[in-house]
């Protein structure tokens, strides 16, 4: 693994949890365990967009319609970088275990 990988890494995990890490610390381990938690973000994230988002009165035909066009749009655009704060806390276990990976070296 390379100096610009790790600090590939190293940034990819200040975007999603605010967390700075020193490059030189990322190992395969942690490497492997970031992977797999943008994986669960994403299945997440994309799962979060078919939620119906709530609304104050009993919704009609029209608004159900909307809020499962919205969700196809949604799933099928180009931009695919929300990431929703539920998702983020499901992700915690993992985020624990790359400090651990990171602190360890292992």
């Amino acid at each position: 693994m390379t100096i610009e990988d790790k600090k590939k890494f190293s940034e990819t995990f200040e975007m999603i949890t605010g967390e700075k890490t020193r490059p030189e610390d990322w190992n395969e381990n942690a490497a492997n365990l970031l992977a797999e938690m943008v994986a669960k973000l994403r299945e997440c994230s994309d799962a979060m967009d078919y939620v119906p988002r709530p609304v104050g009165f009993k919704p009609g035909w029209g608004y159900i319609a909307k809020q499962a066009f919205g969700a196809l749009k949604q799933h099928f655009s180009n931009d695919k970088r929300n990431i929703y704060s539920v998702c983020l806390v499901a992700a915690g276990p993992l985020k624990r275990q790359i400090e651990i990976a990171l602190e360890t070296g292992e």
